[in-house]
């Protein structure tokens, strides 16, 4: 069994160590499942996808905390050398009465490693919001040793968010694609009911429900109205235009590139990049350097651009996204960021999450494991 819990930094650099050999908690019916040999993912309160893979090596249980003080040192059980361990600090996270129902259980833990394999980005996109579809995603990410899949279609398949693309609407070329079959062609509380189902299934590996929302500047306040009222485990922002010009598609070449110049458009990029981050609308950054897509030299240097990206998500606590997209579905050299960007990021101590932006099942997972390693400075 796949057990996941958080931990506030301390306890949680205590197993890192190697200090912390026994994590307390309450013996109640959740506590009770844990068997010997699970995996227990602790995640950093201050950073979720910052986590311990650890194996459950013995099950002690105890009428309470004091009795469980008892039996280990305190080091063992978290505490430093120089602390004095009270079994009344326990009282902090559960309350008297609750010790007295279910006792203690103290969980012998081994610590295995600290490589999370999360696919923070793919879409249903070409396919129906079905649970069927869906498993097809977690099978796959299964498959590939992956300990958690996140699921986040884009704003413009959700009728909602219509009104926020009528700017595209001016090039025939925009407005074709998004008459597409594939655009707008759910409501939000189509994925509602989506994500319930899914959600009632005891699965493997942790599956999170999102949504990658397209930002600009302009349709920041239609956003706001839209968004006060989605509840997700995430949203995440991303800018896909440019002075209302898509720039990744088959047709940005004739619209855009041949028209601005490249400096200006990756100022322009990147200055809607700030404004999605101050916004304060969103969790997640995804794809930050998308916009080197086709290779084309932007003509500046880039690394102030680079250190307020992360000031600016260091500041509202969101994720930066390490999208390995840009390299299998486009063909771009860079497996996800550049390395100049992911290490001002890394400098900055700017969390991070590792993505495939698959849009088809089998990619789930593609280039991740490398992803992981480069968000951590390992080759």
């Amino acid at each position: 069994m796949r057990i996941d819990m958080d931990l506030y930094e301390e306890a949680f650099e205590s197993i890192r160590s190697g200090n912390k050999r026994i994590e307390m908690r309450l013996n109640d019916e959740k506590r009770q499942k844990i068997q010997v040999n699970d995996l227990i993912f602790f995640h950093n309160v201050r950073n979720e996808y910052d986590v311990l893979r650890c194996k459950v090596t013995s099950l002690k249980t105890y009428k309470d905390f004091f009795e469980l003080y008892e039996h280990y040192d305190k080091e063992t059980i978290g505490y430093r050398k120089e602390e004095n361990a009270d079994p009344a600090d326990m009282y902090e996270y559960y309350s008297e009465e609750k010790i007295e129902t279910y006792g203690a259980l103290a969980i012998g833990i081994e610590y295995i490693d600290d490589l999370y394999l999360a696919d923070g980005h793919m879409h249903l996109e070409y396919g129906p919001l079905s649970t069927d579809y869906v498993m097809e995603f977690v099978e796959e990410g299964i498959r590939k040793g992956l300990d958690e899949i996140n699921i986040l279609d884009h704003s413009h398949r959700f009728k909602e968010f219509e009104c926020c693309y009528e700017h595209l609407k001016v090039y025939e070329e925009q407005k074709n694609w998004l008459s597409k079959e594939t655009k707008f062609c759910n409501t939000l509380d189509d994925y509602y009911r989506l994500i319930g189902d899914v959600k009632k299934k005891d699965l493997p590996i942790r599956v999170k429900f999102g949504l990658e929302v397209c930002y600009t500047s302009d349709t920041e306040e239609l956003l706001k109205k839209i968004l006060k009222d989605v509840h997700l485990d995430f949203l995440t922002g991303a800018v896909h235009s440019v002075d209302h010009i898509l720039y990744d598609m088959s047709f940005s070449e004739k619209l855009l590139w041949d028209r601005k110049d490249p400096s200006y458009i990756y100022q322009r990029y990147y200055e809607e990049i700030l404004s999605l981050i101050v916004s304060g609308l969103f969790d997640r950054l995804a794809h930050p350097d998308q916009i080197k897509l086709f290779d084309i030299d932007p003509g500046r240097d880039l690394s102030l651009t680079y250190e307020k990206i992360a000031d600016a998500l260091k500041e509202k606590d969101m994720y930066g996204e390490n999208n390995t997209g840009i390299h299998y579905r486009y063909g771009h050299k860079d497996i996800g960021i550049c390395e100049k960007m992911l290490e001002t990021f890394r400098n900055k101590d700017v969390k991070l999450i590792c993505a495939s932006d698959a849009h088809k099942p089998s990619d789930v997972g593609t280039d991740i494991y490398i992803a992981a390693l480069r968000n951590k400075g390992r080759r």
